[in-house]
């Protein structure tokens, strides 16, 4: 009876082995420290870049946080280290952010409201935005900005290049590095060329 007993205790715990999972970690692209008060921008309509919405490879665009592997050509998306936002949603929002802190608040934010509210329109298209273990993590976009009245200001490409470690933690670090390099470089180019208050 023992011998049975001591049988059913080990296939118990085997089944209950089989049936666990291993947790996921959950990473935010948006490193940006909270202000030290909460402020009321009274200048807030003022805001002089609208970002458009963000054009995302469907290949980013999922939970998962996706490694290119050695070959270059292979990519891994992994199921237990995961963005705690899709990249489409929290992109143009960490990218305001950081063009922002680089001009003063506020400068720039995502459209959700009336586009005839903002003097400039920023649209952005993501080529890439991945990482290769022991590498390098890899920011390619095409971005734009457009006037109010739907005149071409500036167009341009921007790759942008950031060393990697061996882990999920220093992929997310270096992509947050790269987004708000993207976002020093886009605050440099409004500082130098575009007027505020124009309509």
């Amino acid at each position: 009876m023992k011998k049975y007993f001591c049988l059913a205790a080990v296939m118990c715990l085997l089944v209950s082995a089989c049936g666990s999972t291993r947790p996921s970690t959950f990473y935010v692209l948006d490193s940006s420290d909270l202000p030290m008060q909460s402020i009321t921008l009274k200048n807030a309509d003022k805001i002089l870049i609208g970002i458009e919405p963000v054009i995302i490879p469907n290949y980013l665009d999922k939970p998962q946080i996706v490694i290119r592997q050695p070959d270059s050509v292979t990519l891994t998306a992994s199921e237990f280290n995961r963005w705690a936002e899709q990249i489409s949603d929290v992109f143009p929002r960490v990218l305001a952010n950081s063009i922002s802190e680089c001009m003063g608040y506020p400068a720039a934010k995502q459209i959700n409201l009336n586009r005839d509210l903002f003097p400039y329109r920023l649209f952005v298209e993501v080529l890439r935005f991945d990482a290769a273990f022991k590498k390098e993590a890899v920011l390619d976009t095409w971005w734009t900005i457009m006037s109010n009245s739907g005149n071409v200001l500036y167009r341009t490409r921007s790759t942008l290049i950031e060393p990697v470690g061996d882990d999920y933690d220093s992929v997310v670090l270096a992509e947050q590095k790269l987004l708000k390099e993207l976002g020093r470089i886009i605050a440099d180019y409004t500082q130098k060329n575009l007027k505020k208050g124009q309509k």
